[in-house]
């Protein structure tokens, strides 16, 4: 029986390579094409682990998903796993500070922001597999864009904006990569 080989116990430090945008962006798909590319990595995709019904998107539902991801993140460092991509779950800064008090350091924290136009956005919202309602997509345009990620001075991790807007999947990920060379050696 084959047994499948565990990841290096962690010499630098934990990694967290953190993939936020908003909805239309790309974020679930490229968390998980970014999975492939990573060396002693795990990912965790608060779409995939937040699903509720109803679905509130208030201050306590945003706090039940950040306490999830850390966990998660934190099973994935103990058991090996340097780096952890997580994505789909801060809306500001301040939830990044509140995620962060979760987590036990050391760490490196990546933040990539992606970005795309509105009308691009809008296209792969309403064709893309994980289809939502007119009624969703409303509710979630009046919910104003925000810029603390990217306009924060002090912050503790690497900021990479990358605009998705003319880019495949592939050609995002490989922007990323470039961005983090300390993960993404070649």
């Amino acid at each position: 029986m084959f047994a499948p080989e565990r990841p290096a116990s962690p010499t630098l430090g934990n990694r967290l390579i953190l993939v936020n945008g908003e909805e239309g962006a790309g974020k679930s798909t490229i968390v998980r094409e970014l999975l492939a590319h990573t060396p002693d990595g795990a990912r965790v995709d608060a779409e995939d682990v937040g699903q509720t019904n109803p679905c509130p998107m208030d201050d306590e539902f945003f706090g039940l998903l950040r306490r999830n991801v850390a966990a998660l993140a934190e099973n994935f460092w103990t058991a090996g796993y340097v780096n952890v991509i997580a994505g789909s779950f801060l809306r500001n800064y301040p939830d990044y500070l509140a995620f962060c008090r979760l987590l036990s350091p050391p760490r490196s924290v990546y933040m990539v922001e992606l970005m795309v136009d509105k009308d691009v956005r809008d296209h792969r919202r309403i064709t893309r597999a994980k289809q939502t309602t007119q009624a969703w997509r409303d509710m979630v345009d009046r919910i104003p864009e925000d810029r603390t990620i990217r306009q924060t001075i002090d912050a503790d991790y690497r900021y990479i904006g990358v605009d998705t807007t003319c880019l495949n999947v592939a050609e995002t990920v490989r922007q990323i990569k470039d961005a983090i060379p300390e993960v993404y050696r070649r």
